[in-house]
């Protein structure tokens, strides 16, 4: 019955018209999601244009109304990979389900990050080449066998911790993390830190302004015995375009540092359509790599 009810959600998705709205299998309650992205990519340093998925996703999720002003949740995504003529499925992005109430929601499994959601989620705003610093200290942003608890809503602040089980399983990475956001009118300020395994503790802050047609983000980092630096970005939109700007900086202790800048374009064809450009150039040693530049074209459908 689990097959014909799957089987069921992706003909619809196929069948229906785009929608931003997940499509509901059957009356189950279980709604069936995703977005699909590909995307050309030309690199400097390879001398060559390569046709790449762009972190394709597919998903269910659900919950259901247990009473008393409590409800269960549950989420399952992996990744899809288009520029594979094999295998196309990947790997787990999340797989949790919990409980949430008035005192804020627990879950177990496969989480979000506390550390992203209050500091990477500010620099990670491209489609591509966000947050170089973010991703190069690895803060993280799914944390498998782990269980995190939300806060509720406490007046403009929210607070997110997360335990990491330590284990065989997951190479012995037990890690704690602790993530709080804090939003006032236009403002809204971030700040995390990660236990992390080997002594190499991470700490984070963030700031994001929305004004009048146009926002500003901003994160920085420091992880121990690596390094520490920042991504930011302001956006402009203007009508179905979208019109970015992001500078990134590292100061690494192991001589890899870099600067970066990052110039991107989005046009919205329609609500769950959009093609995309975005080009990186940087002065340093970035993912190994020295001085160079990458252009990427891409295009979304969400569903």
């Amino acid at each position: 019955m689990k097959q014909q009810l799957i089987s069921l959600a992706i003909a619809s998705a196929v069948m229906a018209p785009m929608t931003a709205q997940a499509v509901e299998i059957a009356d189950t309650g279980v709604d069936f999601y995703g977005s699909l992205r590909i995307m050309l990519e030309h690199a400097e340093y390879a001398d060559d244009t390569e046709y790449k998925d762009a972190s394709s996703r597919i998903g269910l999720k659900g919950e259901r109304d247990l009473g008393d002003g409590l409800k269960a949740f549950a989420k399952y995504e992996v990744a899809v990979n288009l520029d594979n003529e094999g295998d196309t499925l990947g790997d787990m992005r999340y797989g949790y389900l919990g409980l949430s109430g008035d005192w804020g929601a627990i879950s177990g499994g496969k989480v979000a990050s506390p550390f992203y959601d209050a500091v990477g989620y500010y620099g990670d705003y491209m489609w591509w080449d966000s947050a170089p610093v973010y991703y190069t200290l690895d803060g993280g942003s799914r944390i498998g066998q782990s269980a995190l608890y939300e806060s509720p809503d406490l007046a403009g602040l929210k607070l997110k911790a997360l335990l990491q089980i330590d284990d065989d399983d997951n190479g012995e990475e037990g890690q704690h993390q602790l993530g709080a956001n804090y939003s006032l009118g236009n403002l809204t300020l971030g700040a995390a830190y990660t236990d992390a395994a080997n002594d190499k503790d991470i700490y984070g802050l963030s700031a994001a302004w929305s004004g009048n047609g146009y926002y500003i983000n901003g994160a920085w980092m420091d992880r121990e015995d690596t390094g520490s630096g920042f991504d930011a970005l302001i956006g402009v939109p203007a009508g179905k375009n979208l019109f970015t700007l992001g500078l990134s900086s590292l100061d690494n202790d192991a001589n890899a540092d870099f600067d970066a800048v990052i110039l991107a374009f989005q046009r919205n064809l329609h609500k769950d359509v959009l093609i995309w450009v975005e080009a990186m150039a940087w002065d340093g040693s970035l993912y190994g790599t020295e001085d160079s530049n990458v252009i990427n074209l891409g295009m979304n459908f969400n569903f």
